[in-house]
């Protein structure tokens, strides 16, 4: 259990653990900024919507500093991403047969079944 808490709460080993510490920061800004913004919106004041849009400018801030981050591990775990494309690749191979075949079943059931139908029912005598 603790191999797996360590595999998530460590990052990649390409990075440098000091590199996620700013989320951190930006999480607790925001959560502020939120409340805050909350706050003054039940007592109506002007200012409310001032906050919240802070609130808003700082999650695209950290936004942008994730969309870094997540390229920096690209190109530092490049093998672990060729991997990932290729089970990835295997994955939806797989999938495509089973939907085909089972399409197949359906199909062949279908056209069975369709020869056995029923005629339509008769409609009751009129009794004018």
């Amino acid at each position: 259990m603790n191999d797996l808490i360590a595999q998530v709460a460590i990052p990649s080993e390409g990075l440098e653990s000091s590199l996620y510490q700013p989320l951190y920061l930006v999480a607790i800004i925001y959560v502020g900024l939120f409340v805050a913004g909350r706050v003054l919106d039940g007592r109506e004041d002007d200012r409310a919507e001032t906050v919240q849009d802070a609130g808003f400018a700082v999650m695209l801030l950290a936004a942008v500093y994730v969309l870094i981050l997540a390229i920096m591990a690209v190109f530092s775990e490049f093998d672990l991403i060729a991997d990932m494309v290729q089970i990835m690749a295997i994955m939806i191979g797989f999938f495509a047969v089973l939907v085909t075949v089972l399409l197949g079943l359906e199909l062949l059931v279908g056209l069975a079944g369709r020869g056995r139908r029923k005629g339509a029912a008769v409609p009751p005598p009129d009794n004018d």
